[in-house]
């Protein structure tokens, strides 16, 4: 028995689309729904995929993890992090203190890796190296040169997505993502297979990120209601989606048999993934037109940072792109960064504004005594987030006529911990459009020339970049299905993805520590924690959270630049 409990990462998988393509189609994930749990795993909001992801490998809430996205702000800049920021260890380095073997492979925002004592450790797609995986992110040191010498070079993303408009680029898409999975499979079965039957892996976790880039860029072929949907779709690019799916089909049941029997198997994904519309949003233009936030009279700065950024990410073949950011070091891509989202604001006559990030909409309000020219006051603060509320609630699409903010939260009302304050002041659900589909968030400074906050993509565009509006995007309830000896075959069930790491630890005999974010999902088990076990549940250990070197923050600007994920 190779592994007692395998953990297999899927990235943007969703629930319906697992449904609609069925068991004919992905026989492995309907089977394991079949004889254990499943779910449409509700994600923390917005559905972003560090927080989400980070908050499964700790256990804990965003507030007390402390990663919210790719960057932290510092005034009106950001700065680059991603994972360096976390504050507390993962479950595999307090397991690893417990004297359990862990393996934990590709996960995002892991860099730099824990050095686990009994286990192995490779860090996921912010680990800061462009293409060429080298051991900086692996642990021990020593694993790298063993992947190497049997698999050959490690990539992240051997796919180039800025190169996404090209002709042809589309239908290339899904046998490159199925031939990164294919080798993915088998290093994951090497490493299942390296360990020595009387000690197995106590907790084996492997991620894989394809699901997610292929709904970011197949959706509109795969969804014939799509706004975004070309004239013409061949049955083959049609399925693209399907392949994809099918292949991580086939990865999981690869990686079930190579685990052995009677392995207690859990799935799951960070969010869904649904079909973008061909409506643009500008946020900070809503903002102005609300009397919220008032531009500069010409946003020069910010309009030439932006393409400056991008001109790098096109127009550079990605070796050399990534050769450039490391070049620029950690100061002037931030500042790019920032004069790209904020360079254009006036902020001494501005009361609130927003990053305009499609994956995470939220909104800062220009707090005096925070903020270098913050506005509002302290005693004003409750006031101003009740008009921007009502600002943004109160925005209709001039072309349906239709809200378009369902929702805005105050950051207190979804995290709670020591970190919040990272978190935007306000954050948005945005209404679905008239046909069901997502709007997209776009920056104002890449906007056309005037003041509206809203445009329709024109039909050069709906195939989408990155860096760009893409087809696809995240939706708030991703997917979870679990399966074992101890898992009881009770079908759909409610639950959040920071409950699968509550449940995962009971499956495994170890006492949920009271801090953690989610519930064990009692209604899952056959049988309570300890049962099974001659020994009551072990607590898990504290761990401690061990230092970012001092490069650390440049590596990972490095790293992200070059994957194009931030601009």
């Amino acid at each position: 028995m190779p592994a007692r409990h395998l953990v297999i990462g899927l990235d943007g998988a969703d629930l319906d689309l697992i449904r609609e393509f069925g068991p004919e189609r992905l026989p492995t994930l309907h089977d394991i729904m079949d004889q254990g749990a499943f779910a449409h795993l509700e994600s923390v909001q917005p559905p972003a995929t560090l927080p989400n992801w980070t908050t499964f490998l700790t256990g804990a809430d965003p507030g007390v993890h402390g990663v919210f996205d790719f960057t932290t702000r510092r005034g009106y800049g950001v700065r680059f992090t991603a994972g360096t920021v976390r504050e507390v260890p993962t479950i595999a380095s307090r397991l690893d203190d417990l004297g359990r073997s862990v393996a934990c492979l590709s996960f995002p925002a892991t860099w730099p890796p824990e050095q686990l004592r009994r286990g192995a450790f490779m860090s996921g797609w912010d680990a800061p190296v462009a293409f060429e995986a080298d051991q900086s992110f692996c642990w021990p040191k020593e694993l790298h040169d063993r992947i190497s010498a049997r698999f050959g070079t490690l990539s992240f993303d051997d796919v180039d997505e800025f190169a996404a408009e090209k002709p042809g680029w589309h239908g290339r898409l899904p046998d490159a993502l199925v031939k990164r999975i294919e080798k993915k499979t088998q290093l994951g079965r090497w490493l299942l297979g390296d360990r020595p039957a009387e000690d197995p892996w106590d907790l084996f976790m492997l991620y894989f990120g394809e699901s997610d880039t292929a709904a970011h860029y197949l959706m509109s072929l795969h969804d014939e209601t799509s706004p975004r949907r070309p004239r013409r779709v061949s049955e083959k690019d049609q399925d693209g989606l399907g392949r994809v799916y099918a292949a991580l089909d086939r990865a999981v049941g690869e990686l079930l048999e190579a685990a052995g029997p009677n392995v207690e198997i859990s799935i799951l994904s960070d969010h869904g993934s649904g079909a973008s519309s061909d409506r643009v949003v500008y946020l900070n233009r809503a903002l102005a037109e609300a009397g919220l936030l008032r531009f500069k009279d010409a946003g020069i700065s910010s309009r030439a940072a932006h393409a400056v950024k991008n001109a790098a990410l096109t127009l550079l073949p990605p070796r050399y792109r990534d050769r450039a950011f490391r070049a620029a070091g950690t100061i002037l891509p931030s500042l790019l960064e920032s004069r790209a989202r904020f360079g254009a604001i006036d902020f001494s006559q501005t009361l609130a504004f927003s990053d305009e990030l499609n994956y995470f909409p939220g909104l800062w309000l220009n707090v005096k005594g925070r903020d270098p020219e913050g506005q509002v006051e302290a005693k004003d603060l409750e006031a101003v987030k009740r008009r921007v509320t009502d600002a943004l609630l109160g925005l209709r699409d001039p072309a349906t006529g239709l809200q378009v903010v369902e929702k805005v939260m105050p950051r207190e009302e979804l995290f709670d911990g020591p970190h919040i304050d990272r978190a935007p002041d306000l954050l948005l659900t945005l209404a679905p459009t008239e046909t069901g589909h997502t709007y997209n968030l776009m920056p104002s400074a890449a906007a056309p020339r005037g003041n509206s906050p809203f445009r329709s993509l024109s039909p050069d565009e709906y195939l989408g970049r990155k860096g760009r509006s893409l087809p696809g995007s995240h939706r708030p309830k991703g997917f979870y299905a679990a399966a074992g000896p101890r898992v009881a075959p009770v079908g759909e069930i409610d639950a959040r993805i920071a409950d699968v790491t509550a449940t995962l630890l009971a499956r495994m005999n170890v006492a949920v520590p009271p801090d953690a974010a989610g519930r064990v999902l009692w209604e899952i088990l056959e049988e309570t924690a300890d049962a099974g076990s001659p020994d009551a549940p072990e607590a898990l250990p504290p761990g401690t959270r061990r230092p970012v070197p001092a490069h650390g923050a440049a590596k990972v600007v490095e790293r992200l630049r070059a994957l194009g994920y931030v601009e």
